[in-house]
């Protein structure tokens, strides 16, 4: 004879779902402190957690040849294939290329 299984959460969700549902920690401000110069390369990495400006999946991992530096953008000539694409992103999905 098989018991009855009991209503409400299985057993082990607590150690399941430890891991879920940590709070991950903020980014932090350093990377608006860097200083970008025209004619540098920078790399486009996403953020995911900030929305606004954020460029297509598509340029995840190019490197760019900066032409504008704003307040708070960039514009990179990219290279995708045989063209050279203009993008403008804010510095959250932007990092020196060569730097970690």
């Amino acid at each position: 004879m098989t018991t009855k299984k009991p209503s409400g959460r299985s057993h082990g969700f607590r150690h399941k779902s430890r891991s879920i549902m940590t709070k991950r920690t903020g980014r932090g401000v350093s990377f608006l402190l860097r200083e970008y110069a025209v004619g540098q390369q920078a790399l486009v990495i996403i953020d995911p957690s900030q929305h606004k400006g954020l460029p297509h999946r598509r340029y995840h991992g190019k490197v760019g040849l900066i032409r504008n530096v704003g307040r708070r953008t960039l514009t990179l000539d990219v290279k995708l294939g045989n063209k050279s694409k203009t993008l403008i992103t804010r510095l959250d999905h932007v990092k020196p290329f060569g730097v970690k």
